[in-house]
């Protein structure tokens, strides 16, 4: 009996446990399902999304391809495609005008036998060398059947093992600039032969004058002794007026004699050169104050520490003595001034011969620097027009300037620059 009822207890609490496990399974069941639900409607989402993603970048890729293919058939110059065997796989609308051809028609082609009109690339093609070297290459050509010059290039598409898998064609007709190029060495040429000739007759000439020099000199010299002997030997038996006119004959010589120094002395400038030194301003001034007649009312100014100049020491010394002899020369007061100066601190040396002689009307301050010209009748001074037009070419071949001011009655003042660095115009600086 007492078994019995045992078991009874444990049937009733096996019967009471059952519901209890299948709600719970249920329960794991459903949150399972609806994990599951979650997840896939997770992966969905995400689904979604690459597929947005995957429709922006199609999108992205059609817009630049777009860009692509309206650049590349935008550009002026014709743009190929090639393969390996040269034949054209892509190209833009400006190699179907270069060639007069459509594009349809173009592609399949070999680039030598539209180009060149060759069925053999010629050797200096540049596809030719792009394919040896695989590196870019490029070639002006000139092409007869079209009577035109290109410059061509090529430049290897690489793969990824290094090798060249096709080529980037491209034409660019550059026959304006070649025609013009030989233009412009045809006038080069030209202008060689004519500065040639140009040196040739300069030579000439400057042969001339030292030969006309020498064969005027002599019978001037020759002339001047028979003066000068008449006038010794001969002076008691002319009259005052005779021996006038036998002075003003050798005074006439003398002109003559330099006019003729003074045409060879510029004639040299820029042809004839010395070495060159450095020159002290200060010592050169004295020299040339004691070769030139100073007359005793003269009072020579000389500003101390002028510089000291690398240059040819003869051409600055006919500057020099060009300036001081006119200043002295038209002087016209008892009390006659001559001031030399320099200033340079920023630039180049600015030199002034200052003097307080009969000035110049502001009228001639161009005419003084032409050859042969003077103010002053020639029977009334020494002057033979020369002396100026030398300043100025000899300032002027050392890449200065020169200029005046002046005031009638009160004076004049000669400038004129060096550079801190000269060198003549047809040779280097140092």
């Amino acid at each position: 009996m007492e078994t019995k009822q045992v078991q009874n207890v444990q049937i009733n609490t096996a019967d009471k446990a059952a519901p209890d496990v299948c709600k719970r399974t249920e329960q794991q069941t459903k949150d399972q399902l609806l994990g599951e639900m979650k997840s896939l409607r997770a992966r969905m989402m995400g689904i979604e999304r690459l597929e947005g993603e995957h429709e922006m970048v199609e999108q992205a890729l059609i817009k630049a391809l777009q860009d692509w293919e309206t650049t590349f058939n935008a550009t002026r110059d014709p743009i190929m495609l090639v393969d390996r065997e040269f034949k054209i796989v892509q190209a833009n609308y400006s190699a179907s005008r270069f060639f007069g051809k459509p594009v349809g028609k173009i592609l399949g082609q070999t680039t030598h036998s539209l180009l060149y009109g060759t069925a053999l690339p010629p050797e200096h093609c540049p596809l030719i060398m792009a394919k040896q070297t695989n590196k870019h290459e490029e070639e002006e050509l000139y092409i007869p059947h079209k009577d035109v010059w290109v410059a061509v290039s090529a430049d290897p598409v690489i793969d990824d093992e290094g090798d060249s898998t096709c080529f980037v064609h491209i034409i660019r007709d550059i026959t304006y600039r070649k025609k013009t190029e030989q233009t412009l060495a045809k006038l080069n040429q030209d202008l060689h032969a004519i500065v040639q000739e140009l040196k040739n007759s300069n030579q000439e000439l400057r042969s001339f004058a030292h030969v006309i020099a020498h064969d005027l000199k002599s019978p001037l010299r020759g002339i001047g002794s028979i003066a000068d002997r008449i006038i010794r030997k001969y002076g008691d038996k002319l009259d005052d007026e005779g021996k006038d006119q036998l002075r003003l004959l050798l005074v006439r010589v003398k002109r003559m004699s330099e006019f003729i120094d003074g045409i060879l002395r510029y004639s040299e400038i820029g042809h004839v050169s010395e070495e060159e030194q450095d020159v002290n301003v200060n010592s050169l001034l004295t020299e040339i104050i004691s070769e030139i007649a100073v007359p005793e009312n003269f009072e020579i100014t000389v500003q101390q520490g002028l510089p000291t100049i690398r240059c040819e020491r003869l051409r600055l010394k006919q500057v020099f003595q060009n300036l001081l002899s006119n200043a002295v020369r038209y002087s016209d007061k008892p009390n006659s001034r001559i001031t030399i100066a320099c200033t340079g601190e920023n630039g180049p040396w600015k030199f002034s011969v200052a003097d307080n002689g009969c000035g110049i009307k502001e009228q001639y301050f161009e005419k003084i620097f032409e050859i042969f010209q003077t103010l002053v009748s020639r029977d009334k001074t020494e002057s033979t027009g020369i002396g100026l037009t030398i300043v100025k070419k000899i300032v002027e071949m050392y890449g200065g300037k020169v200029w005046l001011t002046s005031k009638i009655a009160e004076g004049s003042t000669f400038f004129f620059t060096l550079p801190k660095t000269i060198c003549r115009r047809n040779k280097k600086c140092q």
